[in-house]
C-alpha cells in the first residue's frame, strides 16, 4: 500500500500470552522502551495497525465473563499515540497517562473497558483528552462521543489484549 516494507511485531508471546520482557527491558531500551518505540513510529508518520490473534476463536473477546467489544482475528487501525501529564496524580508531575486511539474499520464494536466511551476514566479526564484533541491538526481531530468505531484504550490494557502490531 505504501511501497515500504511492513514490519510485524508480536506484542505478546504466542505460547505464553505474556508481554515479552525482552521487548520491555532490552530491545527497545528500558522499561518504557516499547512505548517509546510506538511514540517514535507516530512521529515518523508510520501507518500502524493491531490485531488480537485468536487461534480457533471467533467473535468478540470475553474478559471476566463479559464481552469487551474487541474482536478476535480482526484488523484495527492504530490512529494515535497519546501521552499527557496526569492532572490527578499525587506524584509531583512525574505520572503520565498513556493512551492509544484505535479504530475498528467496520465503524462499530468499540472497547467497553477503562478509557472507552462513557467510562469513568473518560469522564474524569475529559478535559485533558479534549485539550489534546484540540491541539491536533483539524483533519486529525475526533469526537470522543461519536459511535464510529474509534475508541481510546490505556497502553497497559492494549498490551494485555492485542497480540500483533
Amino acid at each position: 500500500m505504501t511501497g515500504f516494507q511492513p514490519e510485524k511485531i508480536n506484542i505478546r508471546g504466542a505460547k505464553t500470552g505474556l508481554f515479552p520482557s525482552r521487548m520491555i527491558e532490552g530491545h527497545y531500551g528500558g522499561a518504557d522502551g516499547f512505548w517509546k518505540f510506538l511514540v517514535q513510529r507516530r512521529l515518523d508518520n508510520c501507518l500502524m495497525g493491531c490485531s488480537i490473534k485468536g487461534e480457533g476463536k471467533e467473535g468478540e473477546v470475553i474478559i471476566d465473563g463479559k464481552p469487551c467489544g474487541l474482536i478476535y482475528n480482526h484488523a484495527y487501525g492504530l490512529n494515535d499515540i497519546i501521552e499527557f501529564k496526569d492532572p490527578f496524580s499525587k506524584d509531583t508531575g512525574r505520572s503520565t497517562v498513556k493512551l492509544l486511539r484505535i479504530r475498528n474499520p467496520w465503524g462499530n464494536s468499540e472497547w467497553k473497558g477503562a478509557w472507552g466511551a462513557k467510562s469513568a476514566e473518560e469522564k474524569q479526564y475529559k478535559n485533558s483528552i479534549q485539550q489534546y484533541i484540540n491541539s491536533l491538526p483539524p483533519d486529525e481531530q475526533f469526537d470522543m462521543d461519536a459511535n464510529d468505531g474509534t475508541f481510546l484504550m490505556h497502553y497497559n490494557d492494549w498490551k494485555d489484549q492485542y497480540s500483533t502490531l
